[in-house]
């Protein structure tokens, strides 16, 4: 049994993340909230004057509540604290939490509170939902009735539960009621965060949203930034408010603006709820885009469509080296050249010879592509990879037959998924099929012969900026971009350059190839590329 006091600290956090593996707490999407972010998020809450019935939907070990305990000790006889939590592991440990409490009204239920109880209504609703893919999580067919019969909206499969955690919750306010959310920001500018925008934004009960620098790490091991989202269902509902916070400290000094609501409005962007645009990444709305500054952009499906690389289900498995086909006598004709890795191709050029090394390396460089299996040295290894389960997975389980390839060409151009410097994109010279550790750029007909004009764009850092209005934040620096992220950006018109400049663009482009393929130092010419298209873009 804990000591009373320790309720009061991370004690219990640190315990239980030195007890449970990080492969456990990652199945279940368990990220705990630190106790300066719950004293933050609890606050909204209980400086809330209406009702005294508050829920934690996914309540790990209770920290939330722990905080308030903590913090407002003279109003806990007039409190009622309910949570919800599937992990029977953590149930007991936090049943054991808040054993020494006697006073406190709490009711800890082993349920799913996506499924449960959807019928009842709270005052006050604080949580760190779980973060996991709507495709880990059971029951699917199950959760997309309801949602869609109870908030009349359709998911995506794309779906993260997190933001179904948040949909429900705002839902489940009283009248009066105020709700609390951490959540990871990716649904803000994502394809799958649209109707989840567009719930939020009908519903019209959101107030603030407070962007967290990802520097901050707030979840512990978590690739991924955050943002807390602050709700009440009360009359004003005309705006909502999009703050930034660097560091702890600002998070302080903001805390008592946030709970002078709603009497002031101007710390940080206000936006009319009415003019939210859900088709649009919420970005817009807390950060200044790069690309305002310039003219003479276009969209990049002007000129290109983006896919992403071809997804196999089990790399290890699909994937050869030349040792690899040999030990299972795999033919030629049944495999690919195929780029399995961003690391494989790490300079704006993969020629031929560039594929060679890394097949003289033994690196895995064929894709296996299963075209006739009266083939016995094929069909045996087909035969182990039933053996191995490998039809069983995810991906493979949904394709007819389960070891068929995804209709992917090479790409004449390829862009990195995720980066920590900007995105690059690759020529691919060597004409090479590749996984999703690239996305295909495929040009339109009309645009192939200006390829090396496109491409020595590409390449420059005013591009690299632009694009950035784009992309997704993980945390730790980390940055994605999603077909659509690059489908919709913004590149410079090609329209606009004079064949003059057009002339020296290409001089100094192939230039740039030979150098870099020679591994020669490419900074001078590159900055003369960027100072081209800089005159071409600034306004």
């Amino acid at each position: 049994m804990k000591k009373y006091d320790e309720i009061f600290t991370e004690l219990p956090e640190e315990e239980y993340l030195k007890s449970v593996s990080y492969k456990y707490r990652k199945k279940l999407g368990q990220f705990f909230t630190p106790m300066f972010m719950a004293d933050f998020m609890t606050e909204w809450i209980i400086n809330n004057e209406s009702g005294t019935e508050i829920l934690d939907p996914a309540l790990g070990l209770g920290i939330f509540f722990r905080t308030i305990i903590k913090n407002h000790p003279t109003k806990i006889n007039k409190l009622r604290f309910i949570g919800y939590d599937i992990d029977t592991k953590m149930i007991e440990i936090t049943k054991n939490l808040f054993s020494n409490a006697k006073y406190i009204n709490i009711q800890i239920l082993n349920k799913d509170y996506l499924t449960e109880d959807w019928d009842k209504k709270y005052d006050g609703i604080v949580c760190n939902p779980p973060y996991l893919k709507f495709h880990d999580y059971e029951p699917k067919d199950v959760l997309l009735k309801m949602f869609s019969t109870r908030l009349g909206m359709k998911l995506s499969g794309f779906t993260n539960i997190y933001t179904l955690f948040m949909l429900r919750s705002i839902w489940q306010l009283k009248n009066g009621g105020r709700a609390a959310y951490i959540v990871p920001s990716e649904f803000l500018n994502s394809d799958y965060g649209k109707n989840v925008k567009k719930y939020i934004k009908e519903n019209g009960t959101l107030r603030f949203v407070i962007i967290i620098d990802f520097n901050l790490g707030v979840f512990e091991n978590a690739t991924t930034t955050s943002s807390v989202l602050l709700f009440a269902n009360d009359q004003y509902n005309k705006e909502v408010e999009f703050i930034n916070v660097k560091n702890l400290n600002e998070l302080k000094l903001i805390q008592n603006y946030v709970l002078s609501y709603p009497l002031i409005r101007k710390k940080g962007r206000v936006i009319k709820i009415k003019e939210l645009d859900e088709a649009q990444k919420w970005r817009i709305y807390y950060q200044e885009l790069n690309g305002s500054k310039y003219r003479n952009l276009v969209s990049l499906s002007k000129y290109t469509k983006v896919s992403r690389g071809i997804a196999n289900g089990a790399n290890n498995y699909f994937m050869f080296s030349e040792s690899k086909r040999i030990k299972y006598n795999i033919k030629m004709k049944f495999l690919l050249p195929c780029l399995a890795k961003a690391s494989y191709a790490r300079k704006h050029f993969f020629t031929k010879e560039d594929f060679e090394e890394l097949k003289k390396s033994d690196k895995p460089v064929y894709l296996l592509n299963a075209t006739d299996l009266s083939d016995e040295d094929l069909r045996k290894y087909i035969e182990l990879g039933e053996e191995q389960g490998i039809h069983k997975r995810y991906l493979t389980s949904h394709r007819t037959p389960w070891y068929s390839l995804e209709n992917r060409p090479p790409a004449p151009i390829l862009a990195t998924v995720f980066n920590r410097t900007g995105l690059r994109f690759v020529r691919n010279e060597a004409g090479v099929y590749n996984l999703t550790a690239f996305h295909c750029v495929y040009l339109n007909p009309n645009i192939m012969p200006k390829i090396d004009l496109l491409m020595a764009y590409l390449i420059t850092d005013v591009a690299k900026e632009i694009f950035e209005d784009s992309r997704r934040e993980y945390g730790d620096g980390l940055r994605k971009f999603e077909p659509n992220d690059l489908n919709n950006a913004f590149v410079v018109d090609l329209e606009k350059i004079d064949s003059k400049r057009e002339e020296n663009i290409l001089k100094l482009f192939y230039k740039f190839r030979e150098s870099e393929i020679k591994g020669k130092n490419t900074d001078k010419i590159k900055n003369e590329l960027n100072e081209i298209f800089l005159e071409i873009l600034k306004r």
